[in-house]
């Protein structure tokens, strides 16, 4: 079955014969391309959550997701007409995204937990330390993978990670601390010590062509991961990840949250610059709800 990045050569054709400007076919092939990179299924087999999935993972600022998002309705649209696809999954993303409100998306299950935590403990480098940061601070995908060396503060008493580029356009400093992130801290010491000498604007992790690692292939490595300890369900007949590498942010939000942290603290270390999208990121345990209600009423 073909995939998307197999008809954006179809779909611009068809652009440029009925006359669109030149500026914008480019455009709407730019942001095709950037999605096409992590929407490999089938293109039949696209689905609102998938692509929602890229979105998150991307980290990019509202007004890019909305350009990313008006050329994909009119590429599926192109495509429906053409029989590539049964339907345009998002034909009710905007409706259904001003009626419901999403429910945080954490890692409920302590069994699945455990199983993520002791395969990230197996996973070979540097993924081992970018997974790790991922669980233990919160921080975005595309903010771990995009950091320097310089990035990196171990002093005591300041230990973070600066964010260069965050989703929101303000800087910050993730913090990094003994006991909130004691194996970011151990790991990121080790891989200094291997650093030692190189200048700080170089990748803190390197693909084989010494760049920073892609998304793509972090994503690669997060489901070797997650298929090697059966953290994979079948939908439709496909294979799936039964957790994405974003839902780490939301499960830490979470933890932060149940652990005690005052909502505003949790914002913080998150990066978010409005605190309703913290709220959108963490969720209570009913036990702590049905605990809080208690010492209220009684």
């Amino acid at each position: 079955m073909s995939t998307m990045s197999e008809h954006i050569d179809g779909f611009v054709e068809d652009l440029q014969r009925r006359r669109f400007r030149p500026n914008t076919i480019r455009a709407y092939a730019s942001n095709l391309h950037i999605i096409a990179r992590h929407l490999t299924t089938p293109l039949d087999q696209i689905t609102l959550d998938a692509i929602e999935a890229v979105f998150d993972a991307l980290a990019v600022s509202a007004v890019t997701t909305a350009r990313h998002t008006a050329s994909l309705n009119r590429f599926f649209v192109w495509a429906k007409k053409q029989s590539l696809c049964p339907t345009n999954p998002l034909a009710d993303r905007e409706r259904a995204r001003r009626t419901i409100q999403r429910l945080p998306r954490p890692v409920r299950s302590t069994t699945d937990l455990a199983l993520i935590d002791e395969a990230i403990n197996a996973t070979s480098q540097p993924y081992r330390l970018i997974f790790t940061i991922l669980r233990e601070t919160g921080m975005r995908v595309s903010e771990v993978l995009a950091l320097q060396l310089g990035d990196v503060s171990l002093e005591p008493g300041r230990e973070g990670l600066r964010v260069r580029e965050p989703k929101n356009g303000t800087e910050r400093v993730a913090p990094l601390g003994a006991k909130a992130t004691p194996e970011s801290l151990r790991r990121l010491r080790a891989c200094l010590k291997e650093l030692k000498g190189q200048p700080g604007y170089v990748p803190l992790f390197r693909s084989n062509r010494g760049t920073s690692p892609s998304y793509a292939a972090a994503h690669y490595q997060w489901t070797k991961l997650c298929d090697a300890t059966g953290l994979i369900d079948e939908h439709a007949g496909n294979q799936q990840v039964r957790y994405t590498l974003h839902q780490l942010r939301h499960t830490r939000g979470s933890e932060l949250t149940q652990q005690g942290q005052p909502i505003e603290i949790v914002q913080r270390v998150l990066g978010h610059r409005d605190i309703r999208s913290t709220q959108g990121y963490v969720e209570l345990d009913d036990r702590q709800v049905r605990a809080a209600l208690e010492r209220t009423l009684y």
